[in-house]
């Protein structure tokens, strides 16, 4: 496990083989940059705790969903440490309250649900919280990254353009491999003297940013084009996470099974922002 990001005293931390993401989301703490989003493992598979603490609430409700026959259960783990309480969403709970835990102790398994759009893979939602608020969903205690910056230049431009490889490719999205930078132990892919996290949209939204040494900044996509073999390639968007290992750009498809790449392909991305 390593530390991705705290909150004065709380320290929140990752599985080594784990991506994870400030921005990448509607949910309201993602906006006032009050929560982490951990990727790894599988639906089903186990989930680990990114805390130490004690358990003191577990709750279920149910989330809206289109589909029939289609879980619609989510959970929320509740887990106390000193004069904070840490939220954790999307995991179904196999510990009880009252445990003590440690971080990397499997806490439960990864759900799929109404949350859940075709692209999403397993995920753990995380916040710091006060004792007596951590149920509604907007919260104000904001995350610090755990990144070291001496390795970003500052005056990097507000245009990348990036020269990719597809790798993965399934029929939820593409993954390309694509030139990194590394701050400490965290990769990801750098613009305008940060890190890039989110979710860039083929039409503005705000579910991305860049992360830089002096916090969180939101700028306006000024462009956006994919382009493979020399021609133009129409997507739902394309994603962006940190990463301890090798990060990917995740390019998602505008309807569940299209393809839009063959393995190996070569593909270019230019992202401007303002």
């Amino acid at each position: 496990m390593k530390k991705i990001a705290n909150h004065e005293t709380i320290e929140i931390y990752a599985p080594d083989e784990s991506r994870f993401s400030f921005l990448k989301s509607p949910y309201a703490a993602h906006k006032t940059n009050s929560a982490v989003d951990i990727y790894y493992g599988s639906f089903g598979g186990g989930a680990l705790s990114p805390v130490d603490g004690k358990i003191i609430d577990i709750r279920s409700y149910d989330t809206p969903t289109p589909f029939k026959n289609k879980d619609s259960k989510e959970y929320l783990i509740a887990i106390e440490q000193g004069d904070h309480v840490i939220k954790i969403i999307h995991i179904e709970p196999d510990v009880s309250i009252g445990e003590k835990i440690s971080r990397g102790d499997r806490i439960g398994t990864f759900i799929k649900n109404g949350y859940f759009i075709f692209w999403n893979d397993p995920v753990m939602h995380v916040e710091v919280r006060k004792p007596h608020d951590y149920l509604r969903a907007s919260n104000n205690l904001k995350l610090t990254p755990a990144i070291d910056w001496c390795r970003v230049p500052t005056s990097s431009p507000k245009i990348m353009d990036l020269k990719c490889r597809v790798g993965d490719i399934n029929e939820r999205y593409a993954q390309l491999c694509a030139p990194y930078r590394t701050c400490g132990e965290v990769k990801g892919f750098s613009i305008d003297g940060g890190f890039i996290d989110g979710y860039v949209f083929s039409y503005p939204d705000e579910f991305f940013g860049v992360i830089k040494p002096e916090g969180f900044t939101r700028p306006k996509v000024t462009e956006l084009e994919i382009t493979s073999d020399g021609s133009k390639i129409k997507c739902g968007g394309i994603a962006f996470c940190l990463a301890f290992n090798e990060p990917r750009i995740k390019v998602i498809p505008q309807r569940y099974g299209e393809k839009l790449f063959s393995k190996g392909d070569e593909v270019r991305i230019r992202l401007g922002i303002q």
